[in-house]
């Protein structure tokens, strides 16, 4: 780049030289001419050539003066510099005085007075002003405005003062005044407009060496590049930073200086400021030529011309490498003190002592239970959160530490949290900064949550007075047992002073009813638990032995080694006292001494256990006296409680060691049998006890006797739990009363697992029939004479969701007798007279017989029932409901059934004795049970047709009932011979499986309608 200047400039001078010279050599006669002839201009060649030289010598001069200096201030080119610069270089001598600039204009001005003198020509006549313009502009560019008109003025003096001593004023010819005007004019013209020049630039200059100076001092690193890229300005720092000189840089490209890859950066930076011709702000790490990485922060924008054009870009570039690891080390250091601060758990505060405000930590505020930024924090919050009994304490001390009184503050408070509970915190701080005066301007501290420590103080203060003031005897151990501290409640129990036992071990208090093993037992608990509770025998100092309640616990330092163990204990002789007391009263029976069930069922279980073990049987008997009801009514209670008291002690002379007699309450005794090796031993045992049950009991005047009835269960042959094992006995024991008392019963697995398996039916067909899984079939009845039906009978099936329809032979004998048979019976009765009522509304009008057994109709409240049902449905005749009940069920209590059935007839309702000729017939029963039709049972209507004596059966129940003014139904009808037969007898009316089988309620309409050409089979 310097080069190319340098070039240029040559180049410059060379054609103004050439074109100064050809121009005089060609012009410079012609011009002479002008002012002489050609004869003179011989003379004048002497003249002209030294003119010649003097302009080519100033010429030279400010051509070499303009020459650019082989170095330049700030890495700055000469291109950037610019002519402003080479020109005011040129013209500015700085060797030159002022007093040397006006003499030299003077000089020049003479001399070229000198030369037009010795031009032909009358000076006066031709003055060749012309000439005189050399010197001035010479004096106004080496001196400006001064040494320009100085020179124009000593032009102007040569010029007229000869003329003036020659002649007047007004005598100076009018173009020669002119002349002189037009000269001095010119001259000060001149000399102002090139004074401006110089001005402007000695300022242009100034400034540049400004910015020199600036570019050249600043510690930045400055750059321009010109529109191709090239560097034309480097300072000394950029060229340090890069690390080659600046003539090395200046007009080189990126690429030339840097690697690929910075470079490359670089360019797309620059490409990016070009595009948004804006300036820009980057912060880089840059790989020097060194090959260190440093960190810069650069300002990149567009140097622009008069225009507004972009000729350029300039960077300033910092070297931030020291100050960026200087902030990073700043981080972590406030990163590591936040640690501490953090690990600390303390919370950081800062108070601006002039303003009032307090800037605090996210701990400080999560300590109060605030998330961060909840609160603005100032001095009068602050004062506000305090606890009001604290309050003045607090301010005291940060009053003494701001006069002057103490060396900080240090002070333990309360201070309310976000769900207003107080927490306690210790408050440390300092004032950090004061003002020229040493008034304190800011505080800064720490708050550290003590509430753990506060309650673990407040502990120790109750512990002491629990340990001095505690009821129970307190005694504490070092890690090797010797005793170090007791309490006044362990002197008082034990009759030990401390004195007497601070420094020995707690073995002095031993009884010696423990044994080793149970000490080695307590101080393994100890060791794997850490605490030990129990009962023991100690011994006071008087020899005493007394029952007290120790517990142990260990106390272990934070590296969880044994530091102490510490025994708590009270004397519980009266406890004791009370409590074999208790026992005797809630394990005895208060009346006879034996036990009662409390204490039965722990020997009761520990009888079976050891069974189990030894492989022998173990008899468990429940005795339950014969008519000592009546012993009581007789005689009175008194005298019962003393039977009661006899017959226990005839018991215990028979019972072995290890068995037991237990009384339940009443009359009610158990025996519990242990260690039986055969069921003979056992009968031999049970026959004694029945004999010393019957063993004569005297009371007073009285001679009593009595038996009992005993249920036996065996273990184990009956191998259940000892609460089942006893039930069973008791489920013996009425057994043996029903069988006729004064025996005993052994209890049956086989029986009882059968009842359990009944139960479990009975408890399905609950869930069944609350979930609606029963319904009702209805078979047909008709007459067989005039083919009319004239009924249905509703029988109950179970639609079992697995099983499908299950038949009532399945699950009804397992309610028989049970409640479930009424539940059963109301809903079958609601049900059928429902759907009767459904079938009314649809024209079928039929009569329908329903199954009642005989506890459904004995049941309490069965007519209320009946009557309160056929009122609900009251537009149902109760002519067409016809109850079936069992010939059987019906002479079980034929008293009551004979009643029941005559207030249900009251109402309407119709009977059938069903399955009649099964039972015990009594013709006088027949006559009394007031019911409509009797039923002949399908048992012998099946078989009348090839069994004489079921067809005699048959006809005899039709005559009976022709006697007796009765209606008769066969069931069990399934051919046509059947219904023949039994027309030809004077059985009319019939149903079977031959008429229909039992249907579900959607079919019985659609038989209905086809029953008229079904019914021609049996014409």
């Amino acid at each position: 780049m310097k080069q190319q200047v340098r070039d240029r400039f040559i180049y410059l001078v060379i054609t103004s030289y050439l074109v100064l010279a050809l121009g005089w050599i060609l012009l410079s006669d012609a011009v002479l001419l002008v002012f002489t002839d050609p004869q003179s201009l011989m003379q004048f060649s002497t003249v002209k050539g030294i003119f010649f030289v003097v302009v080519s010598a100033a010429s030279f001069y400010l051509a070499l003066r303009a020459v650019p200096n082989t170095g330049t201030a700030a890495g700055i080119s000469d291109e950037t510099r610019g002519w402003q610069a080479l020109l005011l270089n040129a013209v500015t001598p700085t060797y030159l005085s002022r007093f040397r600039v006006y003499a030299l204009s003077i000089l020049l001005t003479l001399i070229m007075y000198w030369v037009r003198l010795l031009l032909p020509g009358d000076v006066h006549s031709h003055p060749m002003l012309i000439l005189y313009m050399l010197p001035i502009i010479l004096a106004a560019i080496f001196g400006g405005f001064g040494p320009g008109i100085a020179s124009t003025s000593v032009a102007v003096g040569l010029l007229i003062v000869p003329m003036l001593m020659h002649m007047k004023p007004s005598e100076l010819p009018p173009q020669y005044s002119l002349q002189i005007a037009f000269l001095l004019v010119n001259g000060t013209a001149i000399s102002a407009l090139t004074g401006l020049l110089r001005e402007a630039l000695k300022r242009l200059e100034i400034n540049r060496h400004i910015l020199e100076s600036i570019v050249a001092g600043s510690k930045d690193a400055i750059l321009v590049k010109n529109k191709e890229g090239k560097y034309a300005l480097v300072n000394q720092a950029a060229a340090t930073t890069i690390g080659k000189p600046s003539a090395d840089i200046i007009g080189k490209f990126d690429f030339e200086i840097f690697d690929q890859d910075t470079a490359a950066r670089m360019g797309r930076n620059d490409a990016e400021m070009y595009a948004l011709g804006q300036v820009i702000l980057k912060e880089e790490i840059v790989r020097t030529l060194s090959g260190n990485m440093a960190h810069f922060s650069s300002v990149i924008g567009p140097l622009k011309d008069d225009q507004g054009n972009v000729t350029g870009l300039f960077g300033i570039c910092r070297d931030v490498t020291k100050e960026k690891a200087a902030e990073k080390l700043l981080q972590e250091r406030e990163q590591r003190l936040s640690r501490v601060i953090d690990g600390s758990e303390q919370g950081y505060w800062e108070w601006n002592i002039q303003s009032g405000e307090i800037e605090v930590s996210t701990r400080w505020m999560a300590m109060l239970g605030y998330t961060p930024n909840a609160l603005v924090i100032d001095q009068q919050m602050w004062l506000d959160l305090i606890h009001p009994d604290d309050a003045s304490m607090v301010k005291k001390a940060f009053s003494d530490h701001l006069n002057g009184y103490s060396q900080g503050v240090l002070t333990e408070y309360r201070i309310r949290k976000v769900d207003d509970s107080w927490l306690w915190i210790v408050t440390r701080g300092k004032v950090v900064e004061f003002d020229e005066l040493g008034k304190p301007l800011l505080m800064s501290g720490t708050n550290a949550d003590i509430t753990q420590r506060k309650a673990a103080e407040q502990a120790l203060r109750e512990v002491a007075v629990v340990f001095d003031s505690s009821h129970e005897g307190i005694l504490v151990t070092n890690q090797d047992r010797i005793i170090t501290k007791v309490n006044q409640a362990f002197t008082r129990i034990t009759g030990y002073q401390p004195g007497e036992v601070i420094g020995q071990k707690p073995k002095l208090l031993a009884s010696g009813r423990q044994n080793a093993l149970f000490y080695r037992e307590l101080w393994e608990s100890l060791k794997k638990n850490g605490f030990w509770r129990g009962e023991l025998w100690n011994r006071r100092k008087s020899g005493e032995i007394y029952p007290e309640l120790l517990s142990i616990s260990v106390v272990k330092d934070e590296e969880g080694k044994i530091k102490n163990y510490v025994g708590f204990f009270i004397d519980i002789s009266e406890r004791k006292m009370h409590e074999e007391e208790l026992e005797r009263v809630a394990k005895y029976d208060k009346l006879t001494g034996v036990p009662n069930r409390q204490l039965l069922s722990d020997r009761f279980t520990d009888s079976v256990l050891r069974s189990a073990k030894q492989g022998h049987t173990c008899a468990v008997c429940f005795l339950d006296l014969d008519d000592f009801r009546q012993i009581n009514e007789c005689y009175g209670n008194q005298v019962g409680d003393h039977l009661l008291v006899g017959v226990t002690a005839n018991l215990n002379k028979v019972l072995r060691a290890n068995d037991t007699l237990a009384r339940l309450g009443g009359d009610e005794f158990v025996l519990v049998l242990s260690d039986i090796s055969s069921q003979k031993e056992c009968a031999w045992m049970l026959e004694r006890i029945q004999s010393a049950i019957a063993q004569p009991v005297i009371i007073g005047d009285l001679v009593l006797t009595i038996t009992a009835s005993i249920g036996v269960s065996l273990y184990p042959e009956d191998n259940v739990d000892p609460d089942t094992l006893l039930r069973h006995a008791d489920q013996a024991m009425f057994m043996a009363k029903e069988a006729g008392k004064n025996r005993y019963q052994l209890f049956d697995p086989e029986s009882d697992r059968k009842a359990q398996a009944q139960k479990l039916i009975q408890q399905q067909m609950l869930e069944a029939l609350n979930n609606e899984e029963f319904e009702l079939f209805y078979q047909p009845k008709v007459n067989l004479q005039s083919k009319a039906i004239i009924g249905m009978e509703a029988l109950i099936r179970w639609r079992h969701p697995l099983k499908g329809i299950i038949s009532p032979a399945e699950f009804l004998p397992h309610i028989q007798g049970h409640d479930l048979e009424v539940t059963f019976g109301n809903w079958v009765l609601k049900t059928a007279v429902n759907q009767m009522a459904s079938w009314r509304l649809i024209g079928l009008d039929l009569q329908v017989s329903v199954n009642i057994s005989a506890r459904h109709l004995l049941y309490p409240g069965f007519h209320d029932k009946l009557m309160s049902l056929l009122t609900q449905y009251g537009d149902i005749l109760p002519q067409r409901l016809e109850l079936e009940i069992l010939e059987s069920a019906a002479i079980e209590d034929m008293e009551q059934a004979i009643v029941v059935v005559g207030d249900c007839r009251r109402l309407g309702v119709r009977f059938a004795l069903d399955d009649f000729g099964t039972g015990y017939s009594s013709l006088s029963y027949l006559r009394r049970l007031p019911v409509d039709i009797l039923k002949i049972d399908q048992s012998f209507v099946r078989d009348m047709l090839t069994d004489p004596d079921d067809m005699r059966i048959v006809e005899g129940v039709i005559q009976l009932a022709s006697v007796f003014h009765k209606e008769v139904i066969a069931e069990g009808v399934e051919t046509v011979a059947h219904g023949n037969l039994l027309e030809r007898m004077g059985c009319h009316l019939a149903q079977g499986y031959g008429i229909a089988k039992p249907m579900p309620t959607e079919m019985v309409a659609e038989w209905c309608q086809d029953w008229n050409q079904r019914y021609m089979m049996f014409s």
